[in-house]
């Protein structure tokens, strides 16, 4: 700041000086150049989230989706009705004792023996 004492015809002169002030303009065309620079620096990612964020690519990805998720669906319930009813059968036999070993199942050299 400056040390001068406060004069009135000083501040007049300053305040005049603004009297011819107007908005600034930019040249012709500064909107287009600009968005033009921006466009040509868009790098690889950018062009990728573009094409990603297409609605079209989006409804193909899903139903890509629903595709793969039905196929795996079929095909996992076909495998799991012959699996669950080896389960169910192995499981009736487990709770009824209908595959209760022999002392020649679980020794079979005494199985041996007992031929002789």
């Amino acid at each position: 700041m400056s040390n001068k004492p406060y004069n009135k015809a000083n501040a007049e002169q300053i305040l005049n000086s603004l009297d011819g002030i107007h908005r600034a303009q930019p040249k012709p065309y500064f909107y287009t150049r600009l968005m033009a620079k921006l466009d040509k620096q868009k790098n690889g990612w950018e062009k990728v989230a573009g094409f990603i964020s297409n609605p079209v690519f989006a409804i193909a990805v899903i139903a890509l989706f629903l595709i793969i998720n039905i196929a795996i669906l079929f095909n996992s319930s076909s495998n799991a009705t012959s699996s669950s009813q080896e389960e169910s059968s192995l499981a009736v036999e487990n709770d009824y004792g209908l595959s209760v070993p022999s002392i020649y199942d679980i020794n079979p050299d005494q199985s041996d023996i007992a031929q002789k």
